[in-house]
């Protein structure tokens, strides 16, 4: 089973009252999408979020905090569910991928860097969906 899971950020466009908002296609941009991260099949970090934070619809949203937490996870290599190893034996071989200590640091500077971003201005908010 596969597993595509995205970090998105959005950020509201305020309008000014002497400048008009930005046109794309003949329509005012009201706000901007941004790809964030993006990881596949690292279901230990899906896992995880799914556990510790409350999901709408299957949509998380996280605050800056959420994500530092979560990155300081991986950082620790706190993200193995034993019982995933147990169901899918492919697994192994995914989650081992995910702890080699380059797509660790990979995945910790992307949860940081978010963070970051999100402290960075007004009116932004970072949301995550696994999708499979």
């Amino acid at each position: 089973m596969g597993l595509d899971m995205y970090l998105t950020g959005d950020k509201f466009v305020p309008s000014s009252g002497d400048e008009p908002r930005e046109l794309v296609d003949g329509y005012e941009v009201e706000s901007q999408r941004l790809s964030l991260g993006y990881w596949r099949k690292h279901w230990a970090l899906h896992n995880y979020i799914d556990a510790r934070y409350h999901s709408e619809g299957g949509r998380f949203y996280l605050e800056s905090d959420d994500l530092r937490d979560i990155g300081k996870a991986v950082a620790d290599g706190k993200l193995v569910d034993p019982d995933d190893l147990d169901r899918m034996p492919s697994y192994a071989e995914v989650y081992a991928y995910w702890r080699e200590p380059e797509q660790v640091r990979k995945t910790v500077s992307t949860l940081r860097e978010a963070a970051n971003w999100l402290d960075g201005g007004h009116w932004r908010s970072v949301e995550y969906v696994g999708s499979w």
